[in-house]
């Protein structure tokens, strides 16, 4: 058919929206009446030519294509991303892992669902805008694997796998205790000491790894801050205890049970604390770095000073005394120290007249050489041990 061909129709019937035309050729089409000339009635001839807008088709054609390429580069090109979880917090019956937004792209999101040790216990609430959950009831000292699954409307996708194990009763590490109402300070003092010495963690706020609520008493109803966290402890079914039991921990080195020091009821180990906490506030002496400093330095004594025997003493003493059987030879103080040694022969002719009593003979040289000794009034003869005095003629 020529792009100008034109038809002769008949008006057949004519409604409200709809008009039947009728073709020479037996031919009936439905057209709008609202396109027709006015004023026609049944019966009427009009004349319908048909032409192609090429121009407009191709214009058509390229909206669609930009279409569907907008199509494909929202939906078709990026891809949902596979959350990644992190360990927050581990104790000997609960593990807290974290993770960052979702990236879903375009996808609708289902979801997200908690896989422990393959086998599915969950799903996280509010998935969109969670990026924490605290997994409780678990066995201790016991190895899980935790996974998260993304469930989107572009697919499935599985998180990396976490290995932990949970703790001892003797690992308080994963203990993360938030102080409440405390009024005595010196307690509250005590129990941040016992805390960090139990190498565990505290708080003032209620946090998701929170694992138990430390109060003295109840919380007056007019401190709002505090009856806060009294209500969401009772929400989250938080132990709340008192400070006492971090001290019981800490004797037994393990984490103990709670049951002992609810609110409700006195603490086995008051007395106990209340004496802790009084020798803690008091301040010890100090203690010397170097204990040989704090001695006091003894004074010097002062040399002894030999005694002088006198002369005639000591020669009564060796008149008395065994004959000398060894080659030592005796100088008197006042004379030098001779170095030299006699022969055995001449120790014998000199001990002889010193056995006999006979005083020895003196050389007028050593008079000279000593005229202090040649002044000396005392006539007692010297000793007989002054060898190198004796005359050998």
């Amino acid at each position: 058919m020529s792009s100008n061909d034109g038809y002769t129709f008949t008006v057949g019937k004519l409604d409200a929206g709809v008009a039947i035309l009728i073709g020479e050729r037996a031919s009936l089409i439905e057209f709008p009446s609202v396109l027709l000339p006015r004023g026609l009635t049944l019966g009427s001839v009009v004349d319908v030519r048909v032409t192609r807008n090429e121009a407009q088709e191709q214009k058509k054609r390229e909206d669609f294509i930009g279409l569907q390429d907008e199509i494909l580069q929202t939906y078709g090109v990026k891809a949902p991303t596979a959350p990644v979880i992190r360990l927050r917090g581990v104790t000997q019956t609960t593990i807290a892992i974290e993770w960052d937004a979702l990236d879903i792209a375009h996808a609708d999101l289902h979801s997200l669902d908690v896989v422990r040790n393959g086998q599915q216990i969950g799903k996280i609430p509010n998935p969109r805008t969670s990026r924490s959950t605290k997994l409780s009831g678990l066995e201790m000292d016991t190895e899980y694997a935790i996974q998260l699954i993304l469930h989107t409307s572009a697919g499935s996708f599985t998180s990396n796998e976490l290995h932990v194990r949970t703790h001892t009763l003797d690992n308080m590490s994963g203990v993360f205790v938030c102080l409440g109402t405390i009024p005595d300070q010196r307690l509250y003092d005590a129990s941040i000491q016992v805390v960090e010495s139990l190498g565990a963690r505290w708080s003032t706020q209620i946090q998701l790894e929170t694992t138990h609520l430390l109060c003295s008493m109840l919380p007056d109803p007019s401190n709002a801050e505090q009856m806060r966290l009294y209500e969401k402890a009772e929400q989250l079914t938080l132990p709340i205890i008192q400070p006492h039991w971090l001290f019981a921990c800490e004797s037994k080195k393990r984490m103990v049970n709670v049951s002992p020091y609810v609110m409700d009821g006195m603490p086995p180990n008051a007395l106990e604390v209340q004496e802790l906490v009084t020798r803690r506030q008091k301040p010890e002496p100090p203690v010397p770095e170097d204990p040989e400093e704090s001695r006091e330095p003894e004074e010097p004594r002062a040399p002894e000073k030999p005694v002088a025997v006198p002369a005639k003493d000591e020669l009564e003493a060796q008149e008395k005394s065994a004959p000398l059987q060894d080659d030592t030879v005796h100088v008197w103080q006042s004379e030098p120290k001779v170095s030299e040694t006699p022969s055995e022969a001449e120790t014998q002719e000199e001990q002889e007249p010193a056995v006999s009593g006979e005083a020895p003979e003196t050389s007028s040289s050593q008079d000279a050489a000593n005229p202090s000794e040649a002044r000396d009034p005392d006539p007692s003869p010297r000793p007989d041990n002054d060898m190198e005095n004796i005359d050998l003629a």
